[in-house]
């Protein structure tokens, strides 16, 4: 799939991006922890909505990097494939920063009642793109056994049907 001698810097730009989307993910986890604490007020949230955004900041940077070094003796649809891969999870940090934003410029509270929710579907979400992350580290190192072996996308959809139950259960409750 990759050029052998571009292979380790691409892969390593690449995880390095995703590792910053990643890290852009766990600011929100605790930026959530914290809005759904009972008594959580908008000015310690503000600090934890500064550290979304400077991840979220980093996580550009790195993408921007990233393509910068796709530059050279690919084939176009490989070059492609792989900024289509990085761009696809850059967007999960910016609506990690939107929600942080939104939430504190509108003076959001989750009602207390539903805070377990709420914190356990961030806490699947980070979860499915450390799965993911694996599986995108996996397509430089070990890619036919990636596509034999369908037990990453089986985890995938498992925590994504988490998720999906405790919406419902969360609609329900609140329609």
């Amino acid at each position: 799939m990759l050029n052998k001698n571009k292979n380790n810097d691409i892969h390593g730009l690449i995880m390095d991006q995703l590792t910053d989307v990643e890290n852009t993910l766990v600011a929100l986890e605790g930026f959530i922890a914290a809005a759904t604490a009972e008594g959580a007020t908008v000015e310690p949230l503000r600090a934890l909505c500064k550290t979304v955004r400077e991840k979220e900041h980093i996580a550009d940077v790195s993408l921007r990097t990233m393509i910068e070094g796709l530059d050279g003796p690919f084939l176009p649809s490989t070059r492609s494939d792989l900024i289509s891969i990085a761009t696809s999870c850059d967007k999960i940090a910016n609506k990690c920063e939107h929600v942080a934003e939104m939430m504190v410029l509108q003076h959001f509270k989750f009602p207390v009642k539903y805070a377990d929710q709420i914190v356990k579907i961030t806490e699947i979400t980070k979860e499915q793109f450390s799965v993911l992350l694996s599986a995108i580290g996996k397509m430089f190192s070990q890619f036919d056994e990636l596509l034999k072996d369908h037990a990453i996308l089986d985890e995938i959809r498992e925590l994504e049907s988490k998720v999906d139950e405790i919406e419902m259960a969360l609609y329900e409750e609140i329609y």
